[in-house]
């Protein structure tokens, strides 16, 4: 038997066990008590700090674009838009991913093939893989449920007049930033704000789903653009000059068409032209809008500047008798040569001839100093500004410069160089009666807040007297009744222009080509009351002629007369039974009495359904009054110049259609109108 245990055994033993309980006990509460102030210490000491990492792994930022806005023709017609349902398609590569057969996927309906797609693919972080998805195929492709691909909604640039101005409007790539023409140089009022949104993030960094916008009151649209270009006329524009020079080779040419009144460019055509809906198919010459950003010499359709010079001085005038040397002239430096042999002409002559002889002994009787200022006054050497970017300034020789031929060579055209758009305002300041007027590309600017912010005409400074200009369109009506002109002849409108064939540069020789021109004509019509400025340009024509008025001037007529016959068609006579050719020529040359009505018989037949309406007579009123005048009559006017209204279009008390405009122009006040309102 085992011996009795000691009774001090039995008394310590329950004392060990409840010792080691306690131990335990307090151990657990150690580790409970600092589990609990841990919690305590996230949860609610440094909450702000955990909520926040947890945020930046699940939450993030993204920036989106706001729509692009709009541009669009004087009247509203949309010449850029934007499609908000394009998707770029993107690959975010992680492990275990089957690339070769996500690719041979993909290329069953994005238009590139599966080994560009797959090289693509080889990056190690995220990549476009396409852009400007529609939305069709990021249904089809959505539907394939394929790992590593995204989705991001991305805004598509449209242009739904394709060719029709595009040279002016430009284009802006996938990343909606303008690069060429208006889409470059209004880019920042375009564009638009950038709205920041908050979005949640998967494991794998992906975007499922967008949360709300931060700033979604403060983001706005960009703005949308009113452009002076009128898209009927600008389409005819486009077609006549097209047709026009069918079958013929050239470099390139163009068409400017402006109102002489407003400086508005109501149309500006380029051949060779582009779509930007496919920019990336032309070349930047195609896309470039070389009428306002490209030098040339103008040659004889320059001699406005030396003949209209020559008048306002008073060295000439029209009836001038210039010997013209039988066709060879020697000037200091050079032998200055005609076209043709001329003897004895008049100054109206030299001009309806283009006689180079001529025009250098117009030159010849002003100062440097003075032909230079002339030279400046009609725009040439300045950048007209009218709102894209490369615009060059142009290159006209300092006096100082001048060497011996200088002075013959820049009254010819040579020597000088000139943008296309230039020569459009020079000719603009004859048609309206001697101001030159800003050339205008931007009519307004209609921003998101609803805001619409219009640009009027601006009148840069007057270039001659209106006695002058007048005469100089007479001038310019005998180059194409009996001059070089002739081409541009429209039966029963008068015309008023210029020819030119100018020997274009070799720049490499630092000489003139011998067989390379640019052949132009310009002038305004019609010339007895202008409603355009129109300039025609071919650069480097080949084959047979090369003349401006054997190619240009035919041109001009053509676009000239489907203008009339599309908006004034009320200007084109209608020859009765009982009247000839001439007599119908005569009418239409006639300058119009506004004490008397019905010289003018507006054929209402083409306004069937429009109201007719007696126009006001409000020659010798202030500018405001006969507007308000013309407004009260029911009629809407272009109002130019200031002070007192010295003539209106069409004459008072004829009867026309309400929605044809009305022509106002007002000079200021004499000094003996002054004494007698006072």
């Amino acid at each position: 038997m085992n011996p009795t245990p000691p009774k001090h055994v039995f008394a310590l033993q329950p004392t060990r066990k409840t010792g080691r309980e306690r131990i335990i006990a307090v151990m657990f509460f150690v580790v409970l008590f600092t589990f609990a102030a841990r919690l305590v210490q996230l949860q609610v000491v440094e909450h702000s700090r955990w909520y926040s990492l947890a945020q930046g792994q699940m939450l993030d930022r993204a920036r989106e674009s706001m729509p692009r806005g709009e541009i669009r023709d004087r009247s509203g017609l949309p010449l850029a838009v934007t499609l908000p349902l394009s998707y770029a398609v993107g690959f975010r590569p992680h492990e275990g991913i089957d690339r070769d057969f996500i690719a041979a996927e993909l290329g069953r309906y994005l238009p590139y093939p599966d080994s560009m797609i797959r090289t693509k693919m080889e990056r190690s972080t995220y990549t476009y893989l396409a852009r400007l998805v529609d939305w069709q195929v990021k249904q089809d492709i959505d539907s394939l449920h394929l790992p590593g691909i995204e989705f991001v909604k991305e805004a598509r640039r449209s242009y739904p007049a394709t060719t029709a101005a595009s040279t002016v409007v430009g284009f802006s790539n996938v990343d909606g930033v303008g690069l060429s023409g208006i889409e470059l140089s209004l880019d920042s009022l375009l564009c638009g704000d950038r709205r920041e949104m908050v979005v949640w993030n998967d494991a794998r960094r992906a975007v499922p789903a967008v949360m709300s916008p931060l700033d979604d009151d403060k983001a706005h649209s960009g703005a949308n653009v009113f452009l002076t270009i009128d898209l009927e006329l600008q389409s005819i524009l486009d077609r006549s000059l097209a047709q026009g020079l069918d079958g013929r080779t050239y470099e390139r040419a163009c068409a400017v068409l402006m109102d002489p009144f407003t400086g508005e460019v109501l149309g500006l055509s380029t051949l060779p032209t582009f779509d930007p809906n496919a920019y990336s198919d032309y070349s930047n010459g195609e896309r470039r809008c070389w009428p306002v950003t490209d030098l040339f010499e103008p040659g004889s359709i320059f001699k406005i500047v030396t003949v209209s010079a020559g008048l306002e001085e008073g060295v000439v005038t029209p009836s001038t008798m210039i010997d013209c040397e039988g066709g060879a002239y020697r000037v200091p430096g050079k032998v200055l040569h005609d076209a043709h042999s001329y003897g004895v002409l008049s100054l109206a002559e030299v001009f309806a001839k283009s006689s180079n002889i001529g025009c250098a002994k117009v030159a010849e009787r002003l100062r440097a100093e003075t032909f230079y200022s002339w030279i400046q006054k009609f725009g040439f050497g300045t950048k007209t500004d009218v709102g894209l970017a490369a615009e060059p300034s142009g290159l006209v020789p300092k006096p100082a410069n001048w060497s011996g031929p200088t002075r013959s060579n820049l009254a010819i055209g040579q020597g000088v160089s000139v943008t296309a758009l230039q020569i459009a305002a020079a000719y603009s300041a004859i048609a309206n009666g001697g101001m030159l007027m800003q050339p205008k590309l931007i009519k307004a600017l209609e921003f998101p807040t609803g805001e619409l912010v219009s640009f009027d005409p601006v009148a840069l400074r007057p270039v001659m007297s209106k006695e002058h200009a007048q005469e100089m369109t007479r001038l310019m009506q005998q180059v194409v009744e009996h001059g070089t002109g002739g081409e541009a002849k429209i039966e029963g409108v008068a015309i008023a222009g210029k020819t030119g064939t100018a020997q274009k540069v070799n720049l490499e020789a630092k000489t003139y080509y011998s067989n390379r021109y640019v052949s132009s004509f310009a002038g305004f019509f019609p010339a007895d009351h202008p409603r355009y400025v129109l300039l025609v340009v071919v650069d480097d024509p080949r084959g047979s002629g090369y003349y401006g008025g054997q190619i240009s001037a035919p041109v001009f007529a053509s676009i000239a007369r489907e203008i009339l016959e599309e908006r004034h068609s009320y200007l084109l006579p209608k020859p009765t039974d009982t009247d000839s050719t001439e007599d119908v020529k005569s009418k239409a040359n006639d300058e119009p009495d506004s004490s008397k009505s019905g010289e003018f018989a507006f054929d209402t037949t083409q306004y069937v359904g429009i109201p007719l309406v007696d126009v006001p007579n409000v020659i010798g009123l202030p500018l405001r009054l006969a507007a308000g005048r013309m407004q009260d009559a029911g009629l809407t006017a272009t109002l130019t110049g200031n002070g007192i209204v010295v003539s209106q279009f069409p004459p008072a008390g004829e009867r026309i259609p309400k929605t044809i405009v009305c022509q106002v122009t007002a000079q200021p006040k004499t000094a003996a109108q002054y004494a007698a309102s006072n």
